[in-house]
């Protein structure tokens, strides 16, 4: 059987690669609709706003976005989100790169390394330390073979709790959730409505606004990981507070109005089965009963909702783990398509102390769905 020579595409004239210009994304958002069916998660509002927020709308103040383009028409696209990262007892600039597709008409034609380059460029000038990603399997030997990433060695578990209420009790084996009784799990019958006081001064609600207290958590919270998004304020309002992003639905915990852990959440409807997905969650260590709590909640809102199944996301020994399995929570490697989800990075700016930190042994990193781009 004979193989037909590779033949690289003509181009009609020479394409133009440069960063974003203001108004592009009226061509750049029915580009990605056509040749990748963005964006990957449903949401409520048009792409374009959907868009914007995602790329201009960021709390750190710029854009990593470069296009290629022939007449007018985009025919190749590059994009980050940049955020700030804790790696060890530092805070970086770091960004995940999303959303890279080429018009099939080009493929072939080293377009989408051009507008990497420009992209990596705009990297420099914001002065972007890290580089991480969650990619899938062509993109992992791409990554680790010619981009000099490093596969951080991080097992990432998928979390599944089956809603059944005549077993819910049963599967709860031990910890704080058995202390707390049936009576206060009745009480959360009401998730949705004011907040429900479950005793010794705890209190559990939604909460539409993310403020300085959050910042003042995170603070708290973070000490427990060597790499994680910031989770302040600003992030949190951009990522979960913004309706342009998705619909999703906070819940806190308080102790005597203090804020001591937060649950976020988002329904997903996939396959006619409804999901309600756990995107991000944080807790001060000095309330060990926030995230049980939480998840009881989470558990409680979901049968009043009529979900089938919850899932949660999280690395392999995360300290949350443990209250999942307490809860009833089933869990299994999550997979990327056909591979074992992976996370990647690359130290940018021809140092090596970050990727020392994060391919070293014990890393205790937080990872969640919300880090991601899927919901």
């Amino acid at each position: 059987m004979s193989t037909s020579p590779y033949v690289r595409p003509e181009l009609p004239s020479e394409p133009g690669v440069r960063p974003y210009e203001k108004g592009d994304e009226e061509r750049i958002v029915p580009f990605l609709e056509k040749n990748m069916g963005w964006p990957a998660t449903d949401v409520s509002v048009s792409p374009l706003d959907h868009w914007r927020w995602k790329f201009l709308s960021n709390p750190l103040g710029f854009h990593l976005v470069c296009v290629a383009e022939i007449d007018g028409a985009v025919i190749s696209h590059s994009a980050s989100i940049p955020v700030r990262m804790k790696v060890g007892d530092r805070t970086v600039v770091a960004s995940q790169g999303v959303d890279l597709c080429t018009d099939p008409a080009f493929r072939g034609a080293g377009l989408i390394g051009r507008t990497m380059v420009c992209r990596n460029a705009m990297k420099d000038q914001h002065d972007v330390r890290l580089d991480f990603g969650f990619p899938n399997q062509a993109s992992y030997r791409l990554s680790l073979g010619k981009q000099g990433f490093h596969d951080l060695g991080i097992t990432m578990l998928q979390h599944r709790y089956i809603i059944d209420e005549e077993q819910f009790f049963k599967k709860v084996r031990f910890g704080p959730i058995k202390r707390i009784g049936y009576s206060t799990y009745i009480m959360l019958k009401r998730p949705l409505g004011p907040r429900v006081d479950v005793g010794g001064g705890i209190t559990l609600g939604r909460e539409r606004e993310m403020g300085e207290e959050f910042d003042n958590l995170y603070a708290k919270a973070s000490e427990a990981f060597d790499m994680m998004i910031v989770r302040d304020s600003g992030f949190l309002t951009w990522r979960y507070g913004d309706h342009r992003g998705g619909d999703f639905i906070v819940r806190t915990a308080r102790d005597n109005g203090r804020l001591v852990g937060y649950m976020v959440h988002r329904e997903e409807v996939k396959d006619g089965s409804r999901f309600l997905n756990i995107v991000d969650a944080l807790a001060d260590p000095a309330a060990p009963d926030a995230i049980p709590l939480l998840l009881l909640d989470c558990i409680s809102m979901a049968k009043g909702m009529e979900i089938e199944t919850v899932l949660c996301c999280l690395p392999e020994a995360h300290p949350y783990g443990k209250h999942l399995a307490e809860a009833g929570f089933l869990s299994q490697v999550r997979m990327t398509g056909n591979q074992e989800m992976k996370v990647i990075a690359l130290e940018r700016g021809g140092t090596t102390d970050l990727i020392n930190r994060l391919t070293g042994r014990g890393l205790r990193a937080h990872i969640m769905l919300g880090d991601t781009d899927w919901v």
